[in-house]
């Protein structure tokens, strides 16, 4: 495993928060659109056909003369870590704003709306478009979700902080680390108190806490004053980027239905799916829905 420094070659790969769950739902047999600049030119066209080829709707994309924002994985075999090199600025992307897109309609005609924090923390602009979208989420009584999505190369804990505050009153659902909850929004308890605590600060009728695989218990989905827990499944990690995406995905998939316990259960597989699959879209198949449902998980199918 060759660090930055070292290689000279490569490998290209599609990803990218709110397109990563969008493609998981698409993958499940949803309607999902995404909505971000891109870039003309072939980086840009690389982003567009990787989405369509999921499924997702990716017509409300605006083109600019820009560049394409990029991110450089390292994956770290112990003792080293794994780290990820952002390379966002004056990017398509972080020039995002409210008129790009008709929003009011987008908003309207969806069952539900998706947000990252990553997104605002790429400028000042993306925060602005996140808050409004947020908003227009709420005046419509659109169900939001928000993955908090803390990435300390990016923001700082007071403003990741800042806009979840300002975003809180508009969510149902509510996604963060167990770690992030602790260390970036300052909360001292853990497990289903700490669930409880969030849900209490920020008014979310919906808060789900990832933790980790050290933890007494799996993740937490606290629905409506109701604890529920994620089964944990064995996993061989391949790529720890994306998993979280998978996560969320599976989630909105459930709530869709409005099932949270197969939400939080079909959460945690396509988490585990996407930990053992390499890259920041999960491949997410109808073969994998189907162990899911009959509970056959781990073996050779052949």
């Amino acid at each position: 495993m060759l660090r930055v420094d070292q290689t000279r070659l490569f490998e290209i790969g599609v990803g990218g928060s709110e397109l990563n769950v969008a493609c998981l739902l698409a993958r499940l047999g949803r309607r999902a659109a995404w909505v971000s600049r891109l870039p003309l030119g072939p980086l840009g066209r690389i982003v567009d056909g990787e989405g369509r080829r999921h499924g997702v709707d990716m017509s409300h994309a605006h083109w600019v003369e820009s560049r394409q924002g990029l991110m450089f994985f390292e994956a770290g075999p112990a003792p080293r870590n794994a780290r990820v090199i952002y390379d966002r600025k004056n990017s398509a992307a972080s020039g995002m704003s409210i008129e790009d897109a008709d929003w009011p309609s987008l908003v309207a005609s969806s069952r539900r709306v998706h947000l990252s924090g990553i997104t605002p923390a790429l400028s000042e602009t993306c925060k602005a478009l996140v808050l409004e979208v947020a908003a227009l989420a709420g005046r419509g009584a659109k169900p939001l979700s928000y993955d908090l999505n803390y990435r300390a190369t990016l923001t700082t804990p007071r403003e990741a902080e800042a806009v979840l505050a300002a975003v809180a009153p508009h969510l149902e659902l509510l996604v963060l680390a167990e770690r992030d909850a602790q260390h970036v929004l300052g909360f001292a308890e853990a497990g289903e108190p700490l669930a409880e605590a969030i849900a209490g600060r920020y008014g979310a009728p919906l808060v789900a806490l990832t933790r980790s695989p050290d933890a007494e218990t799996g993740d937490i989905f606290l629905a409506r004053g109701t604890i529920r827990y994620a089964p944990r499944y064995p996993v061989e990690i391949v790529d720890r980027i994306g998993a979280g995406d998978s996560f969320v995905g599976g989630l909105i998939h459930g709530l869709l239905d409005n099932d949270p316990d197969r939400a939080i259960r079909l959460a945690a597989y396509a988490a585990a799916i996407g930990l053992a699959t390499p890259g920041d879209i999960n491949y997410f198949g109808a073969e994998d829905l189907a162990a899911f449902e009959a509970d056959v998980t781990g073996r050779l199918v052949r």
